[in-house]
């Protein structure tokens, strides 16, 4: 088998980095996942696949393109395959993706990286040209509270001012911060890029993959 010292990691449409940082609950997420595999999940799987998909349609062009077109007319198809997979079982490894099971944090993948980097690890990054921000976000999310959080709301119009607000960190600052910092290329699209730009995606893969 082929073997070699790892010298690049290529990040695809990186998530914010607390993705990266912080990880859940596990026993808020066997609860959250518990609750999902009984009546509430057997609802919400009808609702998205009812009427051909007419809600995974909505979603992804809401949240995953940038442009609704580009998701073309195999896109909600294959969702409803792979959703209707093993007599339906599939349904289950979403499920587990929205009780918060990938959000187990990085920060040691990423440390190691660092202390490793003497060779010259370099961390790259592939992102999409619409910088929207995905607001989507899990039934079963909530916001952490902090003290602030009691502080807000105290102007006359209960309007929060953020202009002191701190300026939230991103995960190319973090790696660039750790020394990884490589390349950021950009192809059409928002988040599914493979899907959006699968030319311009696949160019800038074997650019990075070339140097």
């Amino acid at each position: 088998p082929f073997k070699a010292a790892v010298t690049n990691v290529i990040l695809s449409s990186p998530p914010r980095l607390p993705f990266f940082l912080e990880s859940t609950d596990p026993i808020k997420v066997r609860k959250s996942y518990r609750t999902l595999s009984g009546i509430s999940g057997k609802l919400f799987w009808w609702y998205a696949l009812r009427k051909n998909g007419k809600f995974i349609r909505t979603f992804s062009e809401k949240n995953l393109v940038g442009d609704a077109a580009n998701l073309g007319e195999e896109w909600t198809p294959n969702c409803l395959k792979a959703a209707r997979l093993h007599g339906g079982r599939s349904r289950y490894s979403t499920f587990a993706f929205l009780a918060g099971t990938l959000q187990d944090g990085c920060a040691e993948s990423l440390n190691k990286l660092k202390n490793e980097s003497g060779a010259g690890v370099m961390i790259d990054f592939i992102r999409g040209g619409d910088k929207r921000r995905n607001r989507a976000r899990s039934w079963f999310w909530t916001r952490k509270k902090t003290k602030a959080d009691g502080d807000e709301g105290d102007g006359e119009d209960g309007a929060v001012d953020d202009v002191d607000a701190p300026v939230e960190d991103t995960i190319q600052q973090y790696v660039y911060n750790n020394g990884n910092r490589g390349k950021e290329l950009y192809v059409g699209g928002r988040i599914s890029l493979a899907w959006e730009d699968s030319g311009g995606y696949a160019k800038s893969v074997m650019e990075l993959l070339c140097e």
